[in-house]
């Protein structure tokens, strides 16, 4: 009950592909690695993220961990760890440039892989402030923030830092196997940037003109 009504939007009658659940030793051993004042409502409910991607892989589904703007008709993902900024690069868009802008996922979107590109799903995990919409759409770029002392957006390489934002457990071979593969793919796919930024205006201002003229 605690917190269903995150999955709530998301109920089917359809048949599962899978069941996922977290063990109680599992509960036990992950809590410590979460902030003072997490419940064990809320451990187990963003424990089950990491299990419900294990049980998406070999559909070619995977969530990535980032916050995923609708913008020009595609959608972009800002990522990074936790606390460099994601959700600011957000809120810094929707104050410069409003109705341009929608958001998807605020913290971990779903990646479907298809034979004509990637598609961009909301999930349940919406992060801290809850920001997200049902909407899907093609994923048009990722790029990677970093907090500089000054605004630069540059292409990256990033199958490193990428691999780190696949919400996986890796917890056999296989999986990881097949979490690089969809990585491959997304590398061959689309766009990666660097935004290293200030956290201001400019920095959204910058990242929004270049990504323009990228797609022109």
């Amino acid at each position: 009950p605690a917190y269903a009504a995150c999955f709530q939007p998301f109920w089917t009658e359809a048949d599962p592909v899978a069941a996922v659940r977290v063990p109680e030793d599992a509960l036990k051993e992950a809590a410590p690695h979460y902030e003072a004042g997490t419940t064990p409502e809320q451990v187990e409910y963003l424990e089950l993220g990491p299990r419900v991607c294990d049980a998406l892989l070999p559909y070619g589904r995977i969530l990535f961990h980032g916050a995923a703007i609708l913008w020009r008709g595609r959608v972009w993902v800002f990522t990074a760890n936790s606390g460099t900024g994601k959700t600011t690069q957000y809120m810094l868009w929707k104050l410069c440039f409003g109705s341009e802008i929608k958001i998807l996922n605020g913290d971990k979107p779903l990646l479907e892989f298809r034979k004509d590109g990637i598609l961009v799903h909301p999930s349940p995990w919406r992060g801290k402030e809850g920001l997200g919409s049902l909407d899907a759409a093609p994923l048009g770029g990722i790029i990677l923030l970093e907090q500089s002392e000054e605004n630069r957006l540059l292409p990256a390489e990033a199958a490193g830092p990428l691999l780190t934002q696949l919400l996986f457990t890796r917890k056999n071979a296989d999986d990881v196997r097949a979490a690089c593969a969809l990585e491959e793919r997304l590398l061959a796919q689309v766009p990666v940037w660097l935004l290293q930024n200030r956290g201001d205006a400019a920095s959204a201002a910058l990242c929004r003109d270049t990504l323009m003229e990228a797609q022109t």
